[in-house]
């Protein structure tokens, strides 16, 4: 099960980092709710994949192998705008009550001219742990929660490298 953070509204800030130099995700387009992005190649909706209650958009690693289909979801923040300052305090709270390891607050980035923070942790699942890396980018006063999630044996280099490539496709709609 997937747990994400529901934070509440706070005020904004102005600091900023940027995402490692990548190229681009060539994948499937996939569009949300005033949102945009293009996903990995080889990566789609699965075909069997239940519904999770506030879950916009959803795809997944189809190629993958190894017992745990790295994927990204996105959801709609029901606090409307939350700040990076919120999500590096409450959130990093809310991750460990959630019954995750290593919460990390990561350097901020830039997705589409919004601020974001990132978090990454290690979640507990039914076949051992995933890690995550969320971003929580924000426009019009509505919080965008983009979680992916992979397998332990990504490395974090490898990981930065494929949310990077997606996140700077985020267009909004």
């Amino acid at each position: 099960m997937r747990r994400w953070l529901w934070l509440a509204q706070s005020a904004p800030v102005a600091t900023q980092a940027s995402a490692p130099d990548v190229a681009a995700a060539t994948g499937k387009s996939v569009k949300g709710s005033g949102y945009t992005f293009i996903a990995p190649t080889g990566w789609a909706e699965p075909k069997d994949a239940e519904a999770q209650q506030g879950i916009d958009t959803f795809v997944a690693d189809m190629t993958d192998t190894d017992g745990f289909a790295d994927n990204v979801n996105v959801l709609l923040s029901p606090a409307g705008e939350v700040t990076p300052e919120r999500v590096e305090t409450q959130g990093v709270k809310e991750l460990r009550d959630a019954g995750t390891t290593d919460v990390t607050t990561r350097d901020r980035t830039t997705i589409a001219g919004s601020e974001s923070a990132h978090l990454s942790a290690i979640f507990p699942h039914d076949t051992g742990q995933y890690q995550v890396d969320q971003f929580y980018v924000t426009h019009d006063k509505q919080t965008y929660i983009m979680t992916f999630s992979f397998s332990t044996t990504v490395s974090e280099a490898d990981r930065d490298a494929l949310c990077s490539s997606v996140l700077q496709t985020w267009a909004w709609a």
